[in-house]
């Protein structure tokens, strides 16, 4: 097994609500719970996160990455980005980022989509 693979492995047996890849079926969670402007065959996203958690109750999606020297390859994070505001827009749910350790250990949110709207009145 290479670091990677039990990075991953660490980060999934540590913290048993999040599971390996899955953005897929939590969007097809949301089209069915909030609806989705597109459906959710038809909502792209242009990364593939190394595991998702899905928040019901604070209808977040939460992307999980492996630290290492590039942890976002070049335009990775302006996919999530992206994603997080399409989502937003469209059902108002949110998206946040979290970074483990070079183990998969320790999760740390790094952004959330929140830190970035502007609300008006």
């Amino acid at each position: 097994m290479n670091n990677r693979t039990s990075a991953v492995a660490n980060l999934l047996q540590c913290h048993n609500c999040i599971g390996r890849g899955g953005l897929s079926s939590i969007l097809e969670i949301i089209e069915r719970e909030f609806g989705l402007p597109v459906p959710a065959h038809r909502f792209r996203f242009a990364f593939v996160p190394t595991a998702t958690r899905w928040d019901r109750p604070a209808r977040t999606v939460h992307l999980y990455e492996i630290s290492s020297g590039d942890a976002f390859p070049d335009g990775t994070f302006e996919a999530i980005r992206d994603f997080a505001e399409r989502l937003h827009d469209g059902c108002g749910c949110c998206t946040a980022m979290w970074v483990a350790d070079g183990d998969g250990h320790d999760p740390l949110k790094v952004w959330d989509v929140r830190d970035e709207l502007i609300w008006v009145r």
